[in-house]
């Protein structure tokens, strides 16, 4: 019995807490300290307002009590007359107590009807010096006797009639606060009882009030738990609220959607990673295997035989040459990952196609074979030919950059070209941007790898590549850096059978 007491004592403190820290329970911790500020004010206003209008009703009784016996009082402090034990002018319940001018007490006059409290206590005594500069100032006021209770009331002398107008005595005329005081302490009661069911209501109220606003929060918090476990692909539904809470809703979205993209491009780079690593252990160790195998062949006696050694010589001077050559791929790309594009103005560095051209054809012209290379329309084997006609666009770009760019494309286009084929440098000019085009019409690159053909170490089909002496996939991967750091796009269109377009834009260098 005690642990289920103590079980339900514990889940009621962990609700109380709970509920202490939730949101509706801080707004109504709030609303309750409002409505005690004020209920107390509007209390005390209307506390003060009743007490002086009960206190001063009394003040007109005891003044009014006052003038009614006015006449008498002298006869009876005079003992002209004898004074009654009970008088009927009085107002039930008050009383008029007489003192003799050195103030020693003479007797007390009732009204008729009971009597509350003892006033025997007003001609026990001496006329007190408060009481007695009270009536000084000639108005009512509170006072209060030894036992705590409270009176109205009003001294005044007594003066004999005639030329000297002597001082007789005093008289205090008193109505106890009894009544006035059970008035207010019912008031107080009342007033406190209405004040609590109106917090009770107001709270019931404001706590079905505020759920239904509340609620997308609640939602919220919901999804930021599923979130948190996992669920990053989850977005906080649209719900008709309040504007605060709608702008919250749309930056969490926002939040979680950049989360999201941050996560995936986490993912994507790892996965990135992983397959550069590993093609670039593929591709590093594919020569050098090629020339461990010969080194054993030499090994083995092989260096005796004139042709076996010249041919492993050859070999491991190709492979070694691969070798460099995707070394100094390698480092030219990491060395373009680490510039950033928007730390130089792409104008700072321009350069031409006729700065370049008679450079790279001495390199193309061994791969073309029988394939015919165009510039626009004219056909081009000899930059020095005074026919032919070279575009002067400005790009901007080194011209190293330029005549990698152009040999990296040029060279992929042979690769997928047949004999007989052409392929065409075009320049234009578009809007604000200029234009470089390689085309050839050569076998095309299948859809599904047109996503994937900037990636490092991607070369799409890898048999018909092997035909023409496989490339190292980094080619198309640095050609798209360099244009990218120098503030241009590049684009690739391409049709199986039909042929291939780079496509490389450059903002425009005015004059």
């Amino acid at each position: 019995m005690k642990t289920k007491l103590f079980n339900l004592i514990s889940k009621i403190s962990k609700y109380v807490v709970n509920w202490k820290r939730s949101l509706v329970g801080q707004l109504l911790l709030r609303l309750w300290f409002c409505f005690i500020i004020f209920f107390t004010i509007i209390g005390s206003i209307q506390y003060d307002a009743l007490k002086n209008s009960l206190y001063h009703g009394v003040e007109q009784n005891l003044i009014s009590d006052y003038n009614s016996i006015r006449s008498s009082m002298q006869d009876w402090l005079g003992r002209s007359v004898l004074p009654p034990g009970r008088f009927a002018d009085l107002r039930p319940g008050n009383f008029v107590a007489f003192y003799s001018a050195n103030s020693e007490p003479e007797f007390i006059v009732y009204s008729y009807g009971p009597t509350n409290y003892d006033m025997s206590v007003f001609i026990k005594q001496k006329l007190s010096l408060d009481l007695y500069q009270k009536a000084l100032e000639n108005k009512p006021f509170i006072y209060t006797d030894s036992a705590n209770n409270k009176y109205m009331l009003l001294v005044q002398p007594v003066v004999a009639t005639g030329y000297q107008r002597t001082i007789l005595g005093y008289a205090v005329m008193g109505e106890p606060l009894f009544e006035e005081g059970v008035i207010l302490n019912n008031s107080v009661k009342s007033y406190i009882f209405n004040a609590l069911l109106v917090m009770l209501v107001s709270t019931l109220l404001s706590a079905y009030a505020l759920h239904k606003p509340l609620e997308p929060l609640l939602n919220i918090s919901s999804t930021a738990r599923k979130i948190a476990g996992g669920r990053y692909d989850l977005r906080l539904p649209y719900q008709k609220t309040s504007f605060e809470i709608e702008q919250l809703r749309e930056a969490l979205n926002h939040m979680l959607g950049q989360l999201e993209m941050a996560l995936n491009t986490e993912r994507r780079a790892k996965e990135n990673m992983s397959r550069f690593i590993a093609d670039a252990s593929h591709e590093l160790r594919t020569p050098l295997t090629s020339i461990r195998g010969f080194l054993e062949i030499l090994q083995r006696g092989g260096a005796r035989d004139k042709e076996i050694l010249d041919s492993a010589h050859q070999t491991m001077l190709i492979e070694t040459e691969r070798l460099i050559r995707l070394t100094e791929s390698l480092l030219t790309l990491n060395r373009l990952a680490q510039e950033d594009p928007s730390g130089e103005q792409t104008q700072k560095y321009a350069c031409t196609l006729k700065e370049v051209i008679p450079e790279l054809l001495p390199l193309l012209n061994p791969l073309l074979d029988n394939r015919t290379l165009k510039i626009n329309t004219q056909v081009i084997k000899n930059a020095e030919d005074p026919n032919i006609s070279i575009p002067v666009q400005t790009l901007p770009l080194k011209p190293d950059e330029l005549k990698q760019i152009l040999y990296n494309l040029l060279n992929n286009a042979i690769q997928h070209t047949e004999n007989d084929g052409t392929i065409c440098i075009l320049t234009g000019e578009e809007e604000s941007k200029t234009t470089i085009t390689i085309q050839d019409n050569g076998q095309g690159i299948p859809s599904e790898d047109l996503p994937y053909i900037f990636e490092r170490f991607f070369r799409g089909d890898r048999s018909r590549s092997h035909t023409r002496g496989q490339g190292s996939g980094l080619g198309l991967a640095i050609v798209s850096e360099l244009v990218r750091i120098r503030g241009g796009k590049i684009k690739v269109e391409s049709s199986l059978g039909t042929g291939t377009s780079f496509i490389i834009f450059f903002p425009r260098i005015e004059g």
